[in-house]
């Protein structure tokens, strides 16, 4: 075993392509130290996935596959947020787009793309310390960045609500992310509530007696019912995550399997170690470990941990406890890609042939390695930069026009701040001339 996987994290791994360009200067010593400890711990989880019988082989023959699931709907969802930096009740303008294929329709319906979540407004509300500027510029940014990417996440969540509420005849529906976000950013003291319009948008449902409190409407709330509503699914839904930046998957394979046959507590702790060190991910790891065409059953994983120094103290840390478990698990679609992290809420009835769906719309294009419907609704429901730009130079020319009229030396203080917020431009920087 040690001989094949020493030529596999060679040329086909890309946590020893991270390694080499990080340490362009490693001696051989430190580079054949590495690939030894990214040995030990590819045959040790190897051990563990063979011995739980957790790899599968997918089955993939394109013409016969799409005759048999020409007739299914398939649903792919993504959401795009403003990118452009303005400190009021940001975001201003999200959308959450759906597109909605079956190769089996005719020309003209066999596509559908639709605007499924608009919002062009305050998204949070402003009667708290929205619009108290941190002395911090960085502080600043961070919860620019938490507000946007907390918008992001609501209103994709919102618009699985919303096909779920319609009762839409979906055979299959993805989502460009995970199925459930990690929610600890959110807990932060000073993240700011949604607005009542905002609330009544996202979720129509939403209980009307809970939605004139002001911690009803805040993210972690919100966010709880919409995953709750995404549970009750009539119809599969799978979250797609390109990238694994983390090890949840090794990480409780092995603390499910410390201490039998195959690893002792003494190699637990020393893997665990060695992960953190070198910062190994799931993806970094099963790209070794798996051959084209297989996939990993789904695990269990609680994503949403509390007690840490984030969220110690936190008024929402008995809430993380409510979210559901969620099902993990992986598909290797070419030797050239890493593997893709597939996550669902309910766990999948019919694995095999979910997970063969996914690697078939995985393998529409030449050396492509995740699902095509999903990077088609990419493109469709980003902003441009052109419309943020445009909708951020609107609205700072009125919100300045509109704190000179009212004289107030603080509103034309926050106006000017405001403006003064703009990205670098380089090109009215002194240039360096040579003189004669």
């Amino acid at each position: 075993m040690s001989c094949e996987i020493i030529p596999i994290i060679k040329n086909n791994s890309s946590l020893y392509s991270k390694f080499i360009t990080n340490a362009v200067n490693a001696s051989p010593n430190v580079q054949k130290n590495f690939l030894n400890v990214t040995k030990n711990v590819a045959e040790t989880i190897k051990k563990i996935l063979l011995d739980a019988d957790l790899i599968i082989n997918l089955n993939y023959e394109p013409s016969n596959f799409w005759n048999i699931n020409k007739n299914k709907t398939a649903c792919f969802v993504d959401g795009g947020v403003d990118k452009c930096s303005i400190m009021s009740a940001a975001p201003l303008s999200i959308r959450a787009g759906s597109y909605i294929v079956n190769p089996s329709s005719e020309l003209g319906k066999r596509e559908l793309f639709e605007e499924s979540m608009v919002f062009l407004g305050d998204l949070y509300d402003a009667k708290n310390d929205l619009y108290e500027l941190e002395t911090d510029d960085f502080e600043e940014d961070q919860m620019l960045n938490k507000k946007k990417d907390g918008a992001r996440i609501i209103f994709e969540a919102a618009t699985l609500v919303k096909h779920i509420l319609l009762k839409r005849d979906f055979d299959y529906c993805f989502l460009h992310g995970p199925i459930e976000a990690t929610i600890m950013p959110f807990t932060v003291k000073g993240f700011p509530s949604f607005t009542k319009f905002a609330v009544e948008n996202i979720i129509p449902v939403y209980d009307k007696q809970k939605i004139n409190n002001n911690d009803s409407r805040h993210f972690i709330n919100v966010y709880l019912e919409c995953v709750k509503l995404i549970n009750k699914s009539h119809f599969p839904i799978y979250g797609i995550v390109e990238t694994s930046t983390s090890a949840p998957y090794i990480k409780n394979l092995l603390f499910k399997y410390r201490g039998n046959k195959i690893i002792s507590e003494t190699d637990f702790r020393k893997i665990l170690s060695t992960i953190k060190k070198y910062k190994i991910t799931d993806s970094n790891l099963f790209e070794i470990i798996l051959k084209k065409n297989q996939a990993l059953k789904p695990l269990i994983i609680k994503k949403q941990i509390s007690g840490f120094n984030v969220t110690s103290g936190s008024q929402w840390e008995d809430k993380m406890d409510l979210f559901p478990n969620v099902s993990i698990g992986y598909i290797k679609v070419s030797d050239n890609q890493s593997p893709i992290r597939i996550e669902s809420l309910q766990n999948p009835v019919n694995l095999k042939k979910d997970y063969e769906y996914i690697l078939a719309t995985s393998k529409l294009l030449p050396n492509y390695g995740f699902p095509v419907g999903l990077s088609v609704v990419d493109k469709f429901a980003k902003i441009p930069n052109w419309m943020g730009k445009a909708s951020r130079n609107y609205y700072t020319t009125y919100f300045l026009k509109e704190a000179i009229k009212q004289k107030n030396p603080n509103t034309i203080s926050v106006a000017l701040k405001v403006l003064s917020k703009s990205n670098r431009s380089w090109l009215t920087r002194p240039t360096m001339r040579r003189f004669k």
